[in-house]
């Protein structure tokens, strides 16, 4: 190991050579306190310990340095025989956000194997938006690892490219794992509703609840007018969290022809839901639902009677 000129980090250097574990532990938790910019390297240095304590300990300060320095360390990391290791490495690269990490990201994408690791990867370049992770992206989305392939949506819907969008539409309709399609389907939002919106009207259908409630606030984000009647129907959903998701979309594009439907909502015996129907009808603000606000002024949720006089208001505004 090398020499430092910094006393103190030289001292923590010596005490990485330890033959005691505990030492060389004690060691990495004193390079927090160091402040010196040379101590990345000997955080590098202790995630490669033989120790699993030690190496844990590393893992854990890693947030304290300028994490895109050890970019390749930390993907080496993923690779730990120790489960708190890989996922303080993991956990790590998500938070690099700095650009000069891409390209010894993308160079581990390329070559690792391991759904853990490639998995990490993906997560570390999504917030990069780096084109050149589009194309191995794309290539994910046939992994056998759903955790891998629900990654590489998560980095081709922050891409944002609209070549894109026919491999998110089939992987948010053929996809055999819920939470892949759930992603996927979240993803779409960036596109317009001539692109997307038949197809996320099917997504209401789907046989997971999830893709059902993401279906429906992904069509809300997007105000897909033509969806009204199809959220409409999705009101009756065999599960609350389906129809909470539909009321909420109806308020969102003020689809005035589902007043009555969010009445009927707005009745309802589950609290949550009542409180989405009142707020869609105050957020669509015609006075077609004032009778439906009113009533709810007695509701025996205190949430939704503030809501109502908050729906109220807006009523009143809009007259």
């Amino acid at each position: 190991m090398k020499t430092y000129d910094d006393p103190e980090l030289q001292a923590i250097a010596v005490k990485l050579t330890s033959d005691d574990p505990g030492i060389r532990r004690v060691a990495v938790m004193d390079l927090v306190d160091s402040g010196e910019p040379e101590a990345v390297e000997l955080v590098i240095h202790a995630l490669k310990d033989p120790d699993t304590n030690v190496r844990q300990e590393a893992a854990k300060v890693v947030d304290e340095f300028e994490a895109a320095d050890m970019a390749d360390a930390l993907i080496a990391a993923l690779g730990d025989s120790d489960e708190v290791v890989r996922n303080s490495a993991a956990h790590a690269l998500a938070d690099l956000k700095d650009p000069a990490a891409a390209d010894p990201l993308l160079e581990a994408l390329e070559t690792s194997t391991d759904g853990f690791v490639v998995s990490g990867i993906l997560r570390a370049l999504k917030p990069l938006r780096n084109p050149g992770a589009q194309r191995p992206a794309l290539k994910r989305l046939g992994d056998e690892d759903p955790r891998v392939r629900r990654e590489a949506v998560a980095v081709i819907g922050w891409l944002k490219q609209p070549e894109n969008l026919p491999a998110l539409v089939e992987t948010a309709q053929h996809d055999k794992d819920p939470e892949v399609r759930r992603a996927a389907t979240g993803a779409l939002v960036y596109a317009n509703p001539q692109q997307v919106g038949q197809a996320l009207i099917g997504q209401l259908k789907d046989e997971h609840w999830q893709v059902r409630c993401e279906a429906a606030n992904s069509i809300g984000k997007l105000d897909h007018q033509a969806a009204a009647s199809a959220l409409m129907e999705a009101t009756k959903d065999e599960l609350w969290q389906v129809r909470e998701k539909a009321v909420d979309a109806l308020g969102r594009l003020g689809a005035i022809e589902s007043i009555p439907v969010l009445g009927e909502c707005s009745k309802d015996a589950m609290s949550n839901l009542r409180k989405a129907a009142i707020g869609a009808l105050g957020a669509i603000a015609h006075s077609d639902g004032r009778p439906y606000v009113v009533t709810a002024l007695d509701d025996p949720d205190p949430d939704v009677r503030k809501l109502a006089r908050w729906a109220i208001s807006k009523l009143d505004a809009a007259a």
